[in-house]
């Protein structure tokens, strides 16, 4: 009887730990560094506000267009670009104002360290993002400037 409680309770602690692996294993591919607010590959992250404007995808070998609207009613704005990590391709960003105006336009093929443009005079109401083959972490913002 006591050979068989042995048994019994070996097979489950083994099993149990089999299921604990398993577990563990299976779940760290997706986890986000502290670092990485950006979210899995290749699904965009969008935050708005009456102030604020926010992009962020973590890309691989990405290709589309999307033409977003910012909801904002600014007429003085800060746009700011970062890329991380890039790998390859070509990001090209634009910033579309009031009366079908092109506020910003810039096009990247490597990282940018958090590039700054100010805006003024115009609302900020679209911005259009067209990516070819992209890889790398992104990140757009557009904020009511002081």
């Amino acid at each position: 009887m006591f050979y068989k409680q042995n048994i019994i309770l070996i097979i489950s602690i083994r099993v149990i730990l089999t299921l604990i692996i398993f577990v563990f294993f299976s779940c760290r591919e997706n986890i986000l560094s502290s670092e990485n607010s950006i979210g899995n590959i290749n699904e965009p992250i969008k935050t708005k506000s009456p102030e604020s404007y926010t992009f962020e995808i973590n890309a691989s070998k990405i290709t589309f267009n999307e033409t977003d609207n910012t909801q904002l009613n600014i007429t003085r704005a800060d746009v700011f670009v970062s890329i991380r990590n890039y790998s390859s391709g070509i990001v090209s960003i634009t910033v579309i104002g009031d009366n079908k105006l092109n506020l910003y336009s810039a096009s990247f093929t490597d990282n940018a360290a958090g590039q700054s443009t100010k805006i003024t005079n115009h609302v900020p109401e679209k911005v259009r993002l067209e990516f070819r083959n992209f890889s790398g972490n992104l990140k757009v913002r557009v904020t009511k400037s002081n």
